[in-house]
């Protein structure tokens, strides 16, 4: 399995954790919905996940999906771009990295063979 195959395996691990859990109420609009969407979908169990919240606005308000949609979409892009200039940053700083090592040997190589040509005129 490839690094991205298993970045992508744990995306989905984790979004599907999350969209299957809901913590205890932590505010009075969090409560609302969960209250709300219980009421309106009566699951079985009376558990009301996020993806089950996630379906009731879109049918119900999705002009706010919308929204919080192209806002990660947006993030997402600028990040994707960020991304690639680091990369390409890392990419250059590499390759004058190697540039600058490949240039050293040479230098010591001249002078090596500059000596042994003095020593070799020198004993001949």
């Amino acid at each position: 399995m490839t690094e991205a195959e298993q970045t992508k395996e744990a995306t989905k691990e984790w979004t599907d954790e999350a969209q299957q859990e809901v913590k205890a109420s932590e505010g009075p609009l969090k409560g609302m919905l969960v209250n709300y969407v219980g009421q309106v979908l009566t699951p079985a169990d009376g558990q009301v996940t996020v993806e089950m919240i996630v379906q009731t606005l879109a049918s119900e308000f999705p002009e706010f999906l919308l929204v919080v949609a192209r806002e990660n979409w947006l993030r997402g892009y600028e990040q994707a771009l960020t991304d690639v200039d680091n990369v390409e940053k890392e990419k250059e700083s590499a390759l004058a990295l190697q540039q600058e090592q490949s240039k050293k040997p040479k230098k010591k190589a001249k002078k090596k063979a500059k000596k042994s040509d003095e020593r070799a005129s020198k004993t001949a």
